[in-house]
This record gives C-alpha cells, sequence and structure tokens, in this order.
C-alpha cells in the first residue's frame, strides 16, 4: 500500500511540474528599464526556460516567439546573469532558429538556480545539455551536423573536451 501511495503522490509530482512549465506565461507589461526590474523576473525566467526546454519547436510558435524575446531582452540587461554568446553557439541558430535563446535561457536558469554560479562550466554545460534534449526529442527540429557532433561528445562523456574546443572560455 506505502509503494502505490508512493508512485501515486511521484506521478502527481511530475504532472504538477510538466503542466506548470507549459502553462508559462510571459509577464504582462513587463518592465526591463531599470537594474531593480530583473530581479522580480527571475522566478519567470526559469518557468520560462522550462517552458521552451518543454515545447516542441513546431508547437505554438507565436507564443515561443514572444517568451524567446522575454529571456532575451532579461539576460540582455541582467546586472546579476552573464550569458556568453559566441559563433559556435550562433551556429547551431542555422538549421534550428530558437537554439540560441533556448541556450541563453538554459544559462540563465542555470545560474538563477544555483545562487548566481559564476562556474561557467556548469553553466555552459546545463544550457548545452538541454539544447542536446531538445534537439533529441526531434519533434520540430532539423538534422544538423553540428548538433550531431554535440551529441555524440555528450554521449561519449567528452562534453567538457568540446566545450574547450568550441567555446574556447578559460574555466
Amino acid at each position: 500500500m506505502r509503494k502505490i501511495a508512493f508512485w501515486l503522490t511521484a506521478c502527481f509530482f511530475l504532472a504538477n511540474i510538466i503542466s506548470s512549465a507549459q502553462e508559462f506565461e510571459v509577464p504582462a507589461n513587463y518592465r526591463l528599464n531599470a537594474k531593480e526590474d530583473y530581479g522580480q523576473y527571475e522566478k519567470d525566467i526559469i518557468a520560462a526556460a522550462k517552458w521552451l526546454l518543454s515545447t516542441a519547436f513546431n508547437e505554438q510558435k507565436e507564443k515561443r516567439k514572444e517568451v524567446s524575446a522575454f529571456v532575451i531582452k532579461w539576460v540582455n540587461g541582467s546586472p546579476t546573469v552573464n550569458v556568453e554568446i559566441n559563433p559556435t553557439i550562433m551556429d547551431f541558430e542555422e538549421k534550428n532558429p530558437g537554439m540560441l535563446p533556448l541556450y541563453m535561457a538554459g544559462s540563465a536558469r542555470y545560474v538563477l538556480e544555483n545562487n548566481y554560479s559564476k562556474d561557467m562550466r556548469a553553466k555552459h554545460k546545463a544550457a548545452l545539455k538541454g539544447m542536446i534534449e531538445v534537439y533529441e526529442s526531434g519533434k520540430g527540429i532539423k538534422k544538423d551536423k553540428k548538433m550531431e557532433k554535440l551529441v555524440k561528445s555528450d554521449e561519449e562523456g567528452k562534453l567538457d573536451e568540446w566545450l574547450a574546443e568550441n567555446l574556447k572560455v578559460n574555466y
């Protein structure tokens, strides 16, 4: 009986997480004019990252644009979260538009969920793993040789090497 109660609780908890991620709405009339404006939207950025991760690229395209625009605007002005973009990350956008905002959201989410972490390697890995998850879902995704190399590096446990070679960030 305890096992059944445990599994029912676990299923309810998981369903609640999934449904809350899918129900995200960009805050109405959000303002990002002063440094003080950004803190109040941190939970929304985390929720936006979860929504972008859980929603197929070929579904809710207009909403994806709105959520992406919110994330990009927030990240570009945030006084507490830095997201480094380089040409390699931009390359993923060519075949699958939406990967850049997904990367930015994943980076910001990692920093916010980890007490404003300055661990660049962990931040990049978290963002890349989110991109890999979306890519491997195949939902609205086009095949991309560059992304395939990233996926292979992750599968082989060589994501750190991929980071060193492709992002050239000092850790």
